[in-house]
């Protein structure tokens, strides 16, 4: 049954994406013929969650222990439901969005490819397969960047695309290590790695790790290959936007965390240079991305800055190393994608129907379009971690795990996430305050609120962040099991069934 329901949703939106092109209907149909195949495959890959958390096939061997593979394990089951509930809520979205857009047919053929991609990436089994939907991954969203075809999108999805070939070259490099030194590349709770392994080349595994880590990050946007983000965001349609920032990003975390989590286990990590400088980097990243957000004009490349940013709060988390951090990280995935997400959708609703594209003409937005600039305002909130939204319960976490460190400096950390929010609180809440705080200045142009298509999707993210972080409980228990820090071993337990 495993096997059946996540080969469905693969192969459904991949073939639906490629009959898109055959298809001669009106524009509106077409999108709709598209929602309902990608909620078709969202509804397979969904109700894998109701099966035992030790499900595992072999879809294919490319000869002697190379294996393309997948399994249900927490972390899988994570991401299932967060890529299969975003794509579709996007794909509501991106009807209206698109639907005056000549290229709109190309939009949905890529976007459900890269759901396709996705789904197998999200349901690996072992460092093989996510390497390769990983790269899959990055081909087939290319597209979705350069949707506009003019100079500059093509210009920022070669970026793109260099950079993302780059890191994932650098991920590939260590798994031939690993494959090498550990015989398997399979994911396994704690780490692959044996004890005379660890003993005889701990030095130059570390120097791997770090690189896998290095890699992994170009897609999370951590510095210093980070700069791929603010080029593409602004050319790239919201929708896209949305889905690059809310679940893409995360596809970077999701190898760091099979990296660190289990393939090389913390212990072989924890204390040496590669936590340090991990989370040094990740400390820049928070501050750089909030501060270049702070000072950037352009709507959507003030979003994209804030994600670099924000993003590397979930690597911090990750960086120390600790229960807290861990479930603080994942906190912050569920909460920043769906705040992400809405935040992105917002902009690309007051570009579609108002026109405006930079931060000093939106005075007076909130009074022709309440509801989306409402729904706006409170993912702000969220983002910059006010009770009793998800961001502060996330944020909380993420400082309690820098403080379990035991570091003389473990203060830098929180010290660090307390200075980005307040510069996420500047340059967020004066686009809401510009947008409904006007004052004699007088509003030009009509209503032009967003249809329902658009509104849907963005209320429905913005409740959730608030909904998920008055009831937190339930997401703190479900991470608090995946993950415990295990005192005997000194390193990260990661349980295998809920």
């Amino acid at each position: 049954m495993f096997a059946a329901l996540i080969l469905l949703a693969i192969f459904v939106p991949a073939i639906s994406g490629i009959g898109i092109k055959y298809l001669k209907t009106d524009r509106r149909t077409l999108g709709k013929i598209s929602l309902v195949c990608l909620g078709a495959a969202a509804l397979c890959a969904l109700a894998c969650l109701f099966l035992p958390s030790n499900k595992a096939f072999t879809l294919m061997k490319l000869g002697g222990s190379v294996r393309i593979s997948f399994s249900l394990d927490p972390m899988n089951r994570f991401y299932i439901v967060l890529v299969g509930i975003v794509w579709v809520m996007v794909g509501l979205y991106a009807i209206e969005y698109t639907e005056h857009d000549e290229n709109m047919p190309s939009f949905f053929r890529w976007y459900l490819l890269s759901f396709s991609a996705l789904v197998g990436l999200s349901a690996s089994a072992n460092l093989i397969t996510l390497y390769m939907f990983y790269e899959l991954m990055t081909l087939l969203t290319v597209p979705l960047v350069a949707h506009n075809r003019d100079r500059e999108s093509v210009a920022a999805a070669l970026k793109y695309l260099l950079y993302s070939v780059f890191g994932a070259s650098a991920a590939l490099l260590g798994v031939f290590f690993v494959a090498s030194y550990a015989g398997t590349t399979d994911f396994i709770a704690g780490g692959v790695l044996n004890a005379e392994t660890v003993a005889a080349h701990a030095n130059g595994l570390r120097v791997v790790f770090f690189i896998m880590i290095l890699g992994f990050g170009v897609k999370a946007g951590m510095f210093p290959t980070h700069s791929w983000l603010p080029t593409a965001h602004p050319v790239a349609p919201a929708p896209a936007s949305a889905v690059l920032s809310g679940v893409i990003t995360k596809m970077g975390v999701l190898g760091i965390i099979r990296t660190v989590f289990y393939i090389s286990g913390v212990s072989l990590l924890r204390g040496t240079w590669v936590q340090y400088t991990f989370m040094a980097l990740t400390l820049v990243t928070v501050v750089m991305g909030s501060t270049l957000a702070f000072k950037e004009k352009l709507f959507k490349k003030r979003l994209a800055y804030s994600t670099v940013s924000q993003v590397s709060y979930v690597l911090f988390g990750l960086s120390t190393m600790t229960e807290a951090g861990f479930i603080g990280a994942c906190l912050h995935i569920v909460f920043h994608s769906l705040i992400k997400n809405t935040l992105f959708m917002s902009a690309g609703a007051v570009i579609h129907k108002a026109g405006l594209t930079k931060v000093d003409e939106l005075t007076g937005i909130g009074k022709r379009m309440p509801f989306t600039m409402t729904l706006f305002t409170v993912a702000s909130l969220g983002l910059i971690g006010i009770p009793p939204t998800g961001g502060f319960v996330s944020k909380w976490n993420l400082a309690s795990g820098a403080l379990a460190t035991g570091f003389k400096g473990g203060w830098i950390g929180p010290a660090c996430l307390l200075l980005s929010a307040i510069l996420t609180a500047a340059y967020l809440m004066s686009i809401s305050i510009k947008a409904f705080f006007t004052g004699e200045q007088k509003i030009e142009g009509e209503k032009c609120e967003a249809g329902w298509r658009m509104l849907l999707p963005m209320a429905l993210f913005a409740c959730l962040s608030v909904v998920f972080g008055i009831f937190a409980s339930p997401l703190i228990k479900y991470f608090a099991s995946v993950a415990s820090v295990g005192q005997s071993s000194q390193r990260l337990a990661i349980a295998l069934q809920i």
